[in-house]
């Protein structure tokens, strides 16, 4: 098939303001043969259901935000983009709920809630860009999670177009809804490989009325870790605290004293009096624990702290030549930290964002770095070892950004799952999308 027949068959199916040309949109260099924005829903049923009787290669993507995230596609004919589907449908503050559609930007969706005083506690990178489909599609959590939880948390309803063009329900618009199978969890972090998501229903919160913030500086991880881990048990803890390296902490913008080892960042939302108060006793704490100085941060400052450390693994003007989110038991962070940004083998060539209470480690490498410049093979050796310490502590890592080169060489999610749980997946993705229409190779086990 051609790329003027590919097109043509597009506008005519979609209509001509339908159909964007392909550049800019490769996917891990392979790239489209065309870029279909469908008007509406029934555009999307309707693309589906003739990509899979043509056999033709479909990937959803909107925002771009999360689009370097998965193994190299095996094949991409179509790029799908549902930034037209943007609509809030339905809204009812007073029963703390909300329907959207899935192209709707995270900022979007944010502003109307924020209208009825409400706020839905999704977290994304960039989140102008970042829609509400990819942020279910890749079941990103950020700094907050600990608190917050994970999007399939917050989720009560959703819409999505199968490769034969029907669109299904599951869940629904109330909170107090528990008919049928939880697709809900089944769809989201999917990477978009069993249906297009179109529409998603969310249980909502009071918007925050202030934020607040903590910094404290310590002298090495391990102190930073250990006083955040008795900041966490106490009642009046932050929403999210997080544990950077030095200079990850400067490329959020702050200003350091020379002989800093690490930088706690705690964050506190909510109603003024109560957010004074956490935010001060956790300063107290932290304070009293080792840390060589510490700064309260107030509203706004707060708040851009938070989208700095949320956008950094993913940021446009400077990103990551390489990311590998590491997941483990929240007792075991501190062992990886020691290995990759402490006193072992690699200590100092990785920039860590470390989650002490969900049990999270982001390990980011840049090439303008200290470690920057390594070849394939060396960049292959550093993910391997990081790795097989996640699989040591009982857990799993992600590579979540790495060269064209070397991710082509590699599945970036081997060994997050057991081969028990992978042909479970490949069972699903068989019901699915019999046809391999949806992200071909992008998921788990190159599915």
């Amino acid at each position: 098939m051609t790329t003027y027949n590919l097109s043509h068959q597009l506008t005519t199916l979609l209509g001509p303001d339908s159909v964007l040309a392909a550049e800019g949109c490769a996917v891990d260099g392979v790239v489209p043969q065309a870029v279909a924005r469908p008007a509406d829903r029934r555009g999307v049923a309707e693309l589906l259901r003739w990509a899979s009787a043509d056999g033709v290669r479909v990937f959803p993507m909107s925002g771009r935000v999360f689009a370097g995230l998965g193994n190299v596609p095996s094949r991409v004919d179509v790029v799908l983009d549902l930034s037209r589907l943007n609509r809030v449908m339905d809204y009812q503050p007073a029963d703390l709920t909300v329907t959207a559609e899935a192209g709707i930007t995270l900022e979007s969706l944010r502003r109307e809630l924020a209208q009825g005083e409400k706020y839905v506690p999704l977290e994304a990178p960039l989140p102008h860009r970042a829609t509400v489909g990819g942020i279910l599609a890749t079941g990103y959590s950020g700094p907050m999670r600990y608190s917050y939880g994970l999007p399939r948390d917050w989720i009560i309803g959703i819409s999505v177009a199968g490769t034969d063009g029907v669109e299904t329900k599951a869940g629904g618009r109330v909170v107090k809804n528990v008919t049928g199978y939880d697709l809900n969890k089944l769809y989201t972090g999917s990477l978009g490989t069993l249906g297009i998501i179109v529409e998603a229903s969310f249980k909502l919160a009071p918007v925050p009325d202030t934020w607040a913030g903590v910094t404290a500086v310590f002298p090495s991880m391990a102190s930073a870790l250990a006083s955040s881990r008795a900041l966490i048990s106490q009642v009046y803890a932050p929403l999210g605290l997080q544990v950077v390296t030095p200079e990850a902490a400067g490329r959020l913008g702050l200003d350091l004293p020379v002989d800093a080892g690490a930088v706690a960042l705690g964050f506190v939302a909510g109603r003024p009096r109560a957010v004074a108060r956490r935010r001060d006793e956790s300063a107290r704490l932290l304070g009293g624990s080792g840390a060589s100085h510490v700064e309260r941060v107030e509203d706004a400052d707060a708040r851009n702290l938070l989208s700095s450390l949320t956008d950094l693994p993913w940021s446009d003007a400077d990103p990551p030549e390489v990311a590998v989110k590491v997941t483990l038991p929240p007792d075991s962070v501190g062992r990886l930290v020691e290995a990759f940004g402490g006193n072992g083998d690699g200590a100092g060539e990785w920039e860590l964002i470390a989650d002490p209470g969900f049990g999270a480690v982001q390990l980011l490498r840049w090439a303008s770095g200290r470690a920057g410049g390594k070849d394939s093979s060396a960049i292959m050796a550093d993910v391997n070892a990081v790795r097989r310490a996640a699989a040591n502590l009982g857990g799993s890592a992600v590579v979540e950004a790495c060269p064209p080169d070397v991710k082509a060489g590699m599945d970036v999610w081997e060994g997050a799952v057991g081969v028990g749980e992978l042909e479970i997946m490949r069972r699903v993705k068989g019901n699915f999308d019999p046809a391999g229409v949806l992200n071909p190779g992008r998921f788990v086990g190159r599915l």
